[in-house]
């Protein structure tokens, strides 16, 4: 029988560093898991009048404001794009600045809104937020407990989903491109 040489000090840290890569990879996901069964078990559980946001909790519709306080209703006489989004993730920056260039283009084809997931960010910083990626003509609204992810099955942050203007969901795709955007509000009925 051989013996395998021993592993060398490099070699060991290589190990030692998989290893702990390995389980910071498995409580993230157990983290992620937990938060999506807190947030299922918590849209289940919430009483239609406990949302700040005015929500039909079987269609999906709802009132969005802008940072100068106008209304945006979704779905409301044209069609709708919504982007689902966190101040803390790292691609709906870039995601919401696309958005509002969609918007400049075409500002009367539809209704634009960004819709806050994480029920603890306050609208001034999501106004914040807007403002820094350029974004402050969009609408937005907080989706305190869920309701809003469940209807219109959000499962991944950066979603966009693209409504007709009668509600009914024509697109929905994680960090779309703008081309794809565009393709959608076309098929949606938007002038």
């Amino acid at each position: 029988m051989s013996r395998s040489a021993p592993a060398t000090t490099s070699q060991k840290r290589e190990h030692i560093r998989t290893f702990w890569l390995i389980g910071l990879l498995v409580l993230v996901i157990v983290g992620a898991v937990t938060a999506l069964i807190a947030m299922v078990q918590g849209a289940e559980s919430s009483s239609p009048d406990s949302s700040s946001t005015s929500v039909s909790a079987v269609s999906g519709e709802f009132t969005a404001q802008t940072t100068d306080g106008e209304e945006v209703p979704v779905p409301g006489t044209k069609p709708s794009v919504l982007l689902f989004f966190s101040i803390e993730c790292g691609v709906c920056g870039p995601a919401t600045k696309m958005l509002a260039e969609v918007q400049r283009s075409a500002p009367e084809a539809a209704n634009y809104v960004v819709v806050d997931v994480a029920n603890y960010e306050t609208a001034p910083e999501i106004e914040s937020f807007l403002a820094e990626y350029e974004a402050s003509s969009l609408g937005y609204t907080i989706d305190t407990d869920a309701r809003l992810i469940t209807a219109y099955e959000v499962s991944q942050l950066s979603t966009v989903v693209v409504l007709d203007a009668s509600g009914q969901t024509v697109f929905s795709a994680v960090e779309p491109s703008e081309a794809q955007i565009r393709d959608a509000l076309r098929q949606a009925g938007a002038e």
